[in-house]
């Protein structure tokens, strides 16, 4: 599947944009809550939708305590291998809060302490490695196939044009990240 391909999205709340992305919902539109929806002048390519579910994915997980002066640090997203999306998640987070945190994007060429989240591309080799040195509290989400198998907790597939997930919740549980219920019942697939 290519960038190029079109996907729909669905209303400005995180849990509608959730499910319009699966294809639950119609006439979609990401972004901050600002008035009643409006659909996109165009529709949402491949890595538009998988950037909205990275963003909203910040608003379904609970990581674990943090010391108080760490309560209003930056939820960092981290992206490893080829970057798919370009500007478009850079895009996307500019000046935007996940439960009053701002959000900011970091791209590294391998493991790095700090991130939130960790996208890991297809283009990245050793997916078993990668995930063995991240350690708990780090939501990781890939788009290859196998990702899951190889210790992943949220991997992206795409299934008749539509952006799906499925979700690995024996990982994340191991790794003290807690996934809403509300995230799990529009999971395509989850792995108990």
């Amino acid at each position: 599947m290519t960038t190029s391909s079109r996907f729909s999205l669905s209303t400005r709340r995180p849990l509608c944009v959730l499910l319009a992305c699966v294809g639950i919902a119609s006439a979609p539109t990401f972004g901050r809550q600002r008035g009643p929806a409006t659909p996109l002048e165009h529709p949402a390519s491949e890595y538009e939708v998988k950037a909205g579910f990275l963003l909203n994915f910040l608003r379904f997980i609970e990581w674990p305590t943090r010391p108080a002066g760490q309560a209003k640090e930056p939820f960092t997203v981290c992206l490893v291998g080829d970057d798919p999306f370009r500007d478009i998640l850079d895009r996307m987070v500019q000046d935007e809060t996940v439960n009053g945190r701002p959000v900011v994007i970091r791209r590294l060429s391998r493991w790095q302490q700090g991130c939130h989240l960790l996208f890991v591309s297809a283009s990245e080799r050793d997916v078993f490695r990668l995930l063995s040195q991240t350690g708990p509290g780090v939501l990781t989400v890939g788009e290859a196939s196998g990702f899951l198998t190889d210790g992943g907790m949220i991997n992206f597939v795409v299934e008749d044009r539509r952006v799906r997930f499925d979700i690995n919740l024996k990982a994340a549980s191991s790794e003290s990240v807690k996934i809403s219920s509300r995230l799990l019942s529009v999971a395509r697939t989850v792995l108990r």
